[in-house]
C-alpha cells in the first residue's frame, strides 16, 4: 500500500540523516560565539538549491497554472480544507505542551469548521474569532527541553532539524491520506495538497529568493520562528530580525533648516 511505502521512505530518510549528523553537535543553533552553528552546511546548501530548483521549474509553473484555471473561491476552499486537515496535528501538540487554552481553541476551530464549514471548506471559525495557531512535534520537544540539534534541509520538504524529524512521522499518521484504502485517492489527495502548498507558500519562497543570502535567510528565519513558537510568542522584534542579513537601509538625505541651502545647492556653488 502507498501509506506503507511512504512510511518506509520516511524511516529510510530519517536513518540517512541521523547517519550524516552522528558526529555533529546537538547543542542547538547557537555556538560559543553567539553565531548560528550549521555543521551540515556542506549537505544542506546543495539540498536547498535543489529544492529551490524544483520549485522554480516544477512547482511554480504548476501553481501558476492552478491559479489560472481555478477561481478565487475554489482556491480559498481548497486551502481551508487542508488547513482544517492539519488541525488534529496542531491541537494534539497544544495539549502535549500543556497549553490547554490554545488546545481548546484549536480543537474548537477544528470541530466548528468540520461540522458547520462542510469539512473545512468554509472557515466559519474565523468569523467566531477563533485564532489559527501553528504547532508541531518539534516545537513540543523544544518545550520539553530537547535541544534542537543540527539544522537540516530535507529534500522536497525544506528546513527542519534533528529534533523535528519525529514530527514527520506524526504528520503522516494524523493526515487523512494514510487512512485511505484506495491508492488513486491517496495519490490525488497528496497531489492536490502539494499544489496547494506551492501556491500558498509562493510569496514566502519569493521573499527568501530575493534575500541577500537566501540560504542564510531561510535558516535563520526558520530557527527564530521555531524559537518563537516554543516560547509562546515571547520573542522581541529585534530577535526575529537578528541575523537575517537584510540589506542596509538607504542613507537618508538630511532636511535643510529654514534659511540654509540644501546639500545639492551647496555642491553646485562655484560650478558653471
Amino acid at each position: 500500500m502507498m501509506r506503507s511505502s511512504i512510511y518506509l521512505t520516511r524511516v529510510a530518510l530519517t536513518i540517512g540523516v541521523l547517519t550524516l549528523s552522528g558526529c555533529a553537535t546537538v547543542n542547538g543553533p547557537q555556538g560559543a560565539t553567539g553565531k548560528p552553528v550549521d555543521p551540515l552546511e556542506a549537505v544542506n546548501k546543495p539540498m536547498f538549491h535543489l529544492n529551490m530548483g524544483l520549485y522554480d521549474y516544477v512547482l511554480k509553473p504548476v501553481a501558476t497554472g492552478y491559479k489560472t484555471v481555478t477561481p478565487d473561491f475554489v482556491r480559498e476552499g481548497v486551502s481551508n480544507v487542508f488547513s482544517n486537515v492539519d488541525m488534529p496535528y496542531i491541537f494534539i501538540n497544544d495539549f502535549l505542551q500543556g497549553r490547554g487554552r490554545q488546545g481548546m481553541e484549536d480543537l474548537s476551530r477544528f470541530l466548528v469548521n468540520s461540522v458547520f464549514g462542510l469539512g473545512g471548506l468554509f472557515d466559519v471559525a474565523n468569523r467566531l474569532d477563533l485564532p489559527n495557531h501553528e504547532n508541531s512535534l518539534g516545537v513540543t520537544l523544544g518545550v520539553w527541553g530537547v535541544p534542537q540539534g543540527p539544522y537540516l534541509v530535507l529534500p522536497f520538504y525544506g528546513p527542519s532539524s534533528l529534533r523535528s524529524l519525529p514530527g514527520l512521522a506524526m504528520t503522516i499518521f494524523t493526515g487523512p491520506a494514510y487512512y485511505l484504502t484506495v491508492s488513486s485517492a491517496q495519490y490525488a489527495l497528496t497531489g492536490v495538497g502539494i499544489i496547494n502548498k506551492a501556491y500558498v507558500e509562493g510569496p514566502n519562497i519569493r521573499m527568501v529568493q530575493e534575500a541577500v543570502n537566501p540560504y542564510v535567510f531561510m535558516r535563520n528565519a526558520w530557527e527564530q520562528h521555531e524559537q518563537y513558537l516554543i516560547s509562546g510568542g515571547a520573542v522581541s522584534k529585534n530577535q526575529l530580525l537578528e541575523g537575517l542579513q537584510l540589506p542596509p537601509p538607504a542613507a537618508a538625505t538630511p532636511t535643510p533648516k529654514p534659511g540654509e541651502a540644501s546639500p545639492s545647492h551647496e555642491n553646485m556653488k562655484g560650478k558653471p
